[in-house]
């Protein structure tokens, strides 16, 4: 059994005990029903400590029995469950972040044709092309009858993966595309975490089947094979506010299950973009912006952390 100390609600100051005491379920983050209630309905979406997104369905109550006579008042033993999900932080809690493609970092031709202020067209000198719009990215074949190619593209997301704020349970972040052959061979797709240039990104290249983070060798994913309307994840998992010893990871899925071991990034920032590399290839992803209506093919529920590292 564990003992816990509940504190004071954030929100009005008093002091919270095992009947009133509620938490988000994203960020762990303490506060009477009533409190929390009136703060997402009537002010802010988030939580009130650490802004990371909320709604009502989010507010769960502990479930505490009372300790022996040797605790006072705010010592209280905890559930066996909760102690596993809330105190012990075996299992990351996933935070929505809203999100779309935005930019695009390539360059269709010397005109510039293509990009981020007109996302969607055909390149005047028929070179092959990424159409953005929103979740979605076409990859728009060569017109191989004025003499063009197709380029391997690269479309970074609007918002970056950003590290909570005064947050004590691990925080994961996630996002899926499915990818969608355009070519019968020759098709490329990279899922990654940064710009594969920048000295902290983490990149699955699925048409070699390999794990690579910059600056270090590549990691051959056993028996993996990438094959049309597969489903590829990235994950990011950051540490607690109070471990600061712990460094963020991240892994890769497959039509949701994890492949390969995870990745620990060493430059420990605080912000992590996600980003897409293709040829031949469109994709369709999933931001998790709605999941009731679009969840994603990998249960993020049941995402226990990783131990085992590249």
């Amino acid at each position: 059994m564990v003992y816990y100390k509940f504190g004071r609600c954030i929100i009005c100051t008093i002091q919270l005990n095992h009947e009133n005491a509620y938490f988000l379920n994203n960020c762990g983050h303490k506060f009477h029903h009533y409190c929390i209630t009136r703060w997402i309905t009537e002010e802010q979406q988030n939580c009130p400590s650490c802004r990371v997104a909320a709604t009502l369905n989010d507010i769960k109550q502990f479930f505490v029995e009372e300790a022996g006579d040797s605790s006072d008042d705010n010592e209280l033993t905890q559930s066996t469950s909760n102690a596993v999900n809330v105190v012990n932080n075996l299992i990351a809690k996933f935070v929505q972040s809203i999100n779309k493609w935005r930019k695009n970092t390539f360059l269709c031709c010397s005109n510039n044709c293509i990009n981020t202020n007109k996302p969607i067209g055909n390149c005047i000198e028929g070179n092959g092309t990424g159409n953005v719009n929103n979740e979605n990215v076409e990859y728009m074949n060569c017109l191989e009858e004025k003499g063009g190619f197709d380029p391997f593209i690269f479309v970074v997301a609007e918002n970056s993966f950003k590290r909570p704020q005064n947050c004590f349970n691990y925080s994961l972040f996630y996002f899926e595309i499915k990818c969608i052959f355009q070519k019968d061979e020759k098709e490329k797709c990279l899922i990654c975490l940064n710009d594969f240039k920048t000295t902290d990104s983490m990149n699955l290249f699925a048409h070699h089947g390999d794990i690579k983070k910059k600056g270090s060798d590549a990691y051959k994913i056993e028996n993996f094979s990438f094959n049309n309307n597969d489903f590829l994840g990235c994950g990011l998992v950051y540490p607690p506010t109070n471990k600061s010893n712990e460094l963020p990871y991240a892994f890769f899925t497959q039509n949701g299950k994890q492949i390969g071991k995870a990745v620990l990034l060493t430059h420990n920032s605080d912000s992590y973009k996600p980003c897409i590399g293709l040829e031949h290839c469109s994709i369709e992803a999933n931001f998790g912006n709605n999941l009731e209506t679009k969840p994603f093919i990998y249960d993020i529920s049941k995402h226990s952390l990783l131990k085992e590292f590249y």
